[in-house]
């Protein structure tokens, strides 16, 4: 049985308040952090079948100087197999982009704060 969009989106609200690791390759360590909280948006569905749902998470590293990192990925479902699918980065349109970065700033005050500090501190020049 196929899930419902909704049903999706609670799936993967699940691990918010989980550990998280990155493993880095080669000597440059590891991270362990929580998953604090997380934005889906769903992406968009390919020729191939293929459903799309894009996450923004804010994660906290408790033993780092900066505590808290923002990881932006995505899931990929085929069938009814739903599955992690970037490492920790996304790349999207620009117009997919657009819309995965307002609605998580629409529906999470902190990734919001986030984006309107950066907005606050950018001059004009630093976007040619």
């Amino acid at each position: 049985m196929s899930l419902t969009r909704n049903e999706i989106e609670a799936k993967l609200l699940k691990p918010v308040g989980k550990r998280v690791a990155f493993n880095y390759p080669g000597d440059k360590g590891n991270k362990r952090g929580f998953l604090r909280d997380r934005a889906v948006v769903w992406s968009s569905h390919s020729p191939s079948g293929a459903d799309y749902w894009d996450v923004v998470d804010l994660i906290e590293f408790p033993h780092e100087n900066h505590r808290r990192w923002i990881r932006i990925g995505y899931y990929r479902r085929v069938g009814d197999r739903l599955r992690w699918a970037s490492q920790t980065t996304i790349a999207e349109p620009n117009p997919i982009m657009k819309r995965v970065l307002a609605q998580a700033a629409k529906h999470k005050g902190w990734f919001r704060a986030v984006l309107v500090g950066a907005a606050r501190r950018a001059s004009p020049a630093s976007f040619k």
